[in-house]
């Protein structure tokens, strides 16, 4: 059985512009960083889940996406603690607008020097991807988290892939989308049955 926290990025402008009905402009914005209240949302978050963190939940990896938005809130909210980050594209969010399309390993490797993307390929996000298709991507992810020896393991996504992966379980078809810096527990057994603890 392993013990999920499931954590969205902190807010960027593209969050900002879809909330006042400019989606126009905020579908341009390319892999967006976080604003000013995505910084700071995920250092409250960082010291929200710090007892946690510290007494009964001994993240032994976090996985985050390539974004440039999830890999500034995995590096706010897990700064100081000892645990390797795996950068995957599998909970990447569904590819449908520029402010979802990714930035280059080259170029990431050069922003993010502290990461290991020796893994990631060069292009690593698509372009036009259905619901069917995130809907896939979060059946692999689940065979992929039970592959590994880990049990406790944060994962930095993004909304629609992590509505997605909570909503895949029957009793939760009706989930709520996820806040920016929102952070779920669950568990998810060796059959891809996910369990909300919060």
């Amino acid at each position: 059985m392993k013990e999920l926290l499931l954590i969205r990025h902190g807010e960027a402008d593209h969050n900002v512009l879809f909330a006042q009905n400019r989606s126009l402009e905020a579908k341009k914005l390319r892999d967006p960083r976080l604003n000013s209240k995505g910084i700071q949302q995920a250092v409250d978050l960082k010291h929200r889940l710090s007892n946690l963190l510290r007494r009964r939940f001994n993240v032994e990896l976090v996985i985050t996406s390539p974004m440039t938005r999830t890999l500034m809130t995995s590096d706010l909210v897990f700064a100081g603690i000892k645990c390797p980050v795996l950068i995957s594209p599998i909970p990447r969010e569904q590819g449908d607008f520029p402010c979802d399309y990714g930035t280059e390993k080259s170029e990431l490797e050069t922003k993010f020097p502290h990461h290991d993307f020796s893994e990631l390929p060069e292009v690593w996000w698509t372009e036009e991807e259905s619901l069917e298709q995130v809907a896939d991507r979060v059946e692999e992810f689940k065979r992929f988290l039970n592959s590994r020896p880990e049990q406790k393991l944060a994962v930095v996504s993004h909304g629609v892939f992590l509505k997605t992966f909570v909503r895949s379980s029957d009793q939760y078809r009706d989930f709520r989308s996820f806040k920016n810096c929102e952070c779920v527990r669950a568990t998810l057994d060796e059959e891809g049955n996910l369990t909300v603890l919060n």
